[in-house]
């Protein structure tokens, strides 16, 4: 696989991009920047009209210089829409040698983009008094600011290796005055397959925060040839563990179980593996004054446990069973966006 850069990422993090596009992709630049264009450009008009309040006479010297001035700053953005579209089109594997050319090019762009405001505030000041001039220069400055938030919120970075990371989260029930509970957290992960190399088996995934990774997949993904550039990776992982305490002399079912759920053939690669695994410690020591207890299990080992404050400990005794229940659960799924 080719490798990235740190240039082909700078390519998208300048600040020199004066166009509005709906998504990345050659096939909508065009038809998204249209429709853009032309609301901007109205609702631009509009909002420096009323922030600048111009009288009937600086209006007459103003208009013509700002229509000028808005010609000059559209051929810039065309240059950078051309500039947008190449990367659309080689995202998002952009060659090193590519990626220093664009780079250069976007930053001859931005400089032409601040040369041209320098000499548009320079005529204003000659037609308006300079706090008008500095009015206009804010006003222009949040319109573009505003232009570039969307431009970054919708633009991807050029995917740069390391590990993807997904979302965690977890909740914690219990039963007032019932010892134990249940604990259950949850990780969930999601990213896009940006290439893939059918004779090393490997795929190249990247997540919305434009971090890559290449993974290998081995003989058990059978459904391998039904994967596609684009198509979305969702792994969700679950783990629940429930803490119970019995009696003594109550049976117990120690042990691990396994069952395994591939998806069809001709589907799209995807499967559920659920384990469950069970263990029990006995209640070797209780500390009422500390609220702890002392649990022994199979092995040996020993472990002290703080209790909550609502259990009772008066009602639990050494000898007693804690058991303990953990379910894992890993759903992995590769299906079209």
């Amino acid at each position: 696989m080719m490798r990235l850069s740190q240039k082909a990422s700078i390519v998208l993090l300048c600040a020199g991009l004066t166009i509005f596009v709906g998504k990345v992709g050659a096939q909508n630049i065009d038809d998204d920047l249209q429709v853009a264009r032309s609301s901007l450009k109205a609702d631009r008009q509009a909002t420096v009209a009323k922030a600048m309040q111009l009288s009937a006479e600086e209006g007459k010297a103003f208009w013509p210089l700002y229509d000028e001035y808005r010609a000059k700053m559209d051929k810039v953005g065309d240059a950078t829409l051309k500039l947008i579209k190449e990367y659309a089109k080689l995202y998002p594997d952009i060659p090193d040698a590519r990626a220093s050319v664009l780079l250069q090019d976007l930053c001859d762009l931005e400089k032409q983009r601040l040369e041209t405001q320098t000499a548009c505030l320079m005529k204003m000041e000659k037609v308006l008094s300079p706090a008008k001039t500095l009015r206009f220069a804010q006003v222009e400055n949040r319109l573009d600011l505003a232009l570039r938030a969307v431009i970054a919120a919708q633009i991807p970075l050029v995917p740069i290796e390391g590990r993807l990371a997904g979302t965690e989260d977890g909740a914690i029930s219990v039963t007032e005055g019932v010892p134990g509970g249940n604990v259950v957290k949850t990780y969930q992960l999601k990213a896009t397959v940006a290439a893939i190399d059918t004779s090393d088996r490997e795929i190249t995934l990247v997540n919305a925060s434009g971090i890559k990774t290449t993974v290998k997949a081995g003989p058990e993904v059978t459904n391998f040839d039904q994967i596609n550039v684009g198509d979305q990776l969702k792994i969700t992982a679950a783990q629940e563990m429930a803490i119970s305490v019995v009696g003594a002399d109550e049976p117990r079912s120690d042990g691990v179980a396994q069952a395994v759920l591939l998806a069809p053939k001709e589907a799209k690669p995807g499967g559920l593996i659920v384990e469950t695994a069970q263990v029990t410690a006995k209640v070797t020591a209780i500390d009422v004054e500390h609220r702890q207890a002392t649990l022994q299990f199979e092995d040996g080992t020993t472990r002290t446990v703080s209790v909550r404050p609502d259990v009772d400990l008066s009602k639990r005794k050494v000898g007693d069973q804690v058991v303990i229940r953990k379910t894992e659960t890993l759903a992995v799924k590769i299906e079209k966006p």
